[in-house]
C-alpha cells in the first residue's frame, strides 16, 4: 500500500476544483490500492468519507514561515512531522500561489520524500517587486528545483511559470500536462426537457461576475427570447452582478423567458446540464483574470450539449479538436447570438455536435484516462524507492 499526503491546509474545501483532483484519489484508492490522507485547516469545511481526514490549527503551518513566505530552517513543527514521516509522498499546492506549498516542499525535501504539487494558473498578477524579484523567486527556484512533479492543466501553466523566472533546464522535465478529469459516467446524456414541453433552453453555468461576459450572453439572446416563445436562457450561478443582471432583465421585459437558478452542489449539476439543449460559456479575459480551465465546459460537453465558448486562457487547449464546439471571439455579440442561433435551429446539429463533444471528453479527459495518467506519474517517481504497484493496462485508457 502507497500512503500519499495532499497537504491543503487553508485552500480547500467541497464543491470546488479539489472535487476533481479527489476523483483521482478515489480511483486509484479503489484500483491500485494508494491510501489517500488530506490535511486541512481547522477552518477548512472540507469532508469526505473517502479518505483519512487531519485538521491542523493554522499555527501548525503558518509559524512555520517568515515574513516572505520563506520556510523557516530547523525542526518540523511537531503537529506537522508525524503526517510527513508516514508518508510515502506528499502532493500539495502550488508554491507560487500558497505558501504552505512552499512549506511542504522544505518538509518533503528535508525528510527525503517526494513531492509533487498541482498549478493551474495560466496568468499572474503577483506584483514584481524588488523583494519578489531578489528574495521571493530564490526560494521558490529552489523549491522547484526540489519538486518531484508539477502537474499542470494546460501548456499555458507553464508559460506563466517562464513569466514568473522559474522555468529552466532542471525544472522543465518536472512539468505533467494531464488536465481536469470528467467522470463521464455521471455527466451522460439524458432525455432534454424539451421533449416534453417544446421549450428550448440555453444554459449558463458560472461565477456571476463581469469577466464572465454574461452581458454578452444577455445582449446576444434578448432578440431571441424576444422573438421567439419556445426559448428560455438560464442563468446558474452566483455573484456581484446578479442583481444588475435581474435588473437589465427587468428592464427588457423578460423575466419570464430568463431564469435565474441558484448555485448547486456538484452532485446536482450533472442533472441540470443534460437536461437542456445549448451550453454558453462567454469567458472574457481582462487585466487579472482569465480562464484557467473551464472543466464545466467538458462536463457539458460530456452531457452531450453542443456548446457555444470563447478560446480565453486555457479553453482553446482543453477544447483543440475540430468541430466538438462552436468557438466564437470573446465580446463579439453578433457571433455569439449568430453561433445559438445556428444550433437552436436545428436538433442536427445540436445532436452531431453533442455527440462529437461527448467522444472527445471520454477520449482526453475521462476520469479512468487522466487518473492512470496520474498512476504513471507516481509510479515513475516512486519506483525509485521501489514503491511500485503493478496494474494491468485498462483498455479503457486511451491515449491522445
Amino acid at each position: 500500500m502507497i500512503k500519499l499526503v495532499s497537504f491543503r491546509p487553508g485552500v480547500i474545501g467541497n464543491n470546488t476544483a479539489f472535487e476533481a483532483q479527489a476523483s483521482i484519489y478515489k480511483y486509484l484508492q479503489k484500483h491500485y490500492g494508494y491510501r489517500f490522507t488530506i490535511v486541512k485547516s481547522e477552518g477548512d469545511q472540507y469532508h469526505d468519507p473517502a479518505f483519512e481526514i487531519i485538521s491542523i490549527p493554522q499555527t501548525a503551518w503558518k509559524s512555520r514561515l517568515q515574513k516572505l513566505g520563506i520556510p523557516k530552517l530547523g525542526a518540523i513543527h511537531k503537529s506537522l512531522e508525524p503526517i510527513f514521516v508516514q508518508a510515502d509522498g506528499i502532493l500539495t499546492v502550488d508554491p507560487t500561489t500558497y505558501l504552505q506549498g512552499l512549506l511542504a516542499i522544505r518538509i518533503a525535501h528535508q525528510l527525503k520524500k517526494p513531492v509533487w504539487f498541482d498549478a493551474s494558473k495560466t496568468f499572474d498578477r503577483t506584483p514584481k517587486n524588488l523583494n519578489f524579484q531578489l528574495k521571493r523567486r530564490f526560494w521558490l527556484r529552489k523549491a522547484l528545483h526540489q519538486t518531484t512533479g508539477i502537474i499542470v492543466t494546460v501548456p499555458k501553466c507553464i508559460e506563466r511559470f517562464q513569466e514568473l523566472g522559474l522555468f529552466d533546464q532542471v525544472i522543465a522535465p518536472k512539468f505533467r500536462i494531464l488536465g481536469h478529469p470528467v467522470d463521464t459516467q455521471r455527466f451522460t446524456p439524458k432525455p432534454k426537457r424539451s421533449e416534453k414541453d417544446g421549450i428550448l433552453r440555453v444554459l449558463v453555468v458560472s461565477r456571476m461576475e463581469p469577466e464572465k461576459g454574461l452581458l454578452y450572453i444577455l445582449e446576444a439572446m434578448t432578440p431571441l427570447l424576444r422573438s421567439r416563445s419556445n426559448v428560455q436562457l438560464e442563468l446558474l450561478g452566483s455573484g456581484a452582478m446578479r442583481s444588475l443582471l435581474e435588473a437589465e432583465v427587468t428592464e427588457r421585459g423578460l423575466s419570464d423567458q430568463v431564469i435565474f437558478l441558484n448555485s448547486v452542489s456538484h452532485g446536482e449539476i450533472p442533472d441540470i446540464l443534460a437536461g437542456v439543449d445549448v451550453f454558453v460559456n462567454h469567458a472574457v479575459s481582462i487585466g487579472s483574470w482569465e480562464e484557467y480551465f473551464g472543466v464545466v465546459n467538458l462536463e457539458a460537453m460530456s452531457c452531450g450539449l453542443p456548446c457555444v465558448l470563447t478560446s480565453c486562457g486555457g479553453i482553446s487547449y482543453a477544447v483543440r479538436e475540430k468541430d466538438v464546439s462552436v468557438f466564437v471571439e470573446e465580446r463579439n455579440v453578433i457571433q455569439l447570438r449568430e453561433a445559438i442561433v445556428h444550433l437552436l435551429d436545428s436538433q442536427q446539429q445540436r445532436q452531431e455536435k453533442g455527440k462529437r463533444g461527448r467522444d472527445y471528453v471520454e477520449s482526453y479527459y475521462g476520469l479512468i484516462v487522466i487518473a492512470e495518467k496520474f498512476h504513471r506519474m507516481l509510479q515513475h517517481s516512486l519506483i525509485k524507492d521501489g514503491l511500485v504497484l503493478t496494474n494491468t493496462p485498462r483498455s479503457q485508457c486511451i491515449e491522445k
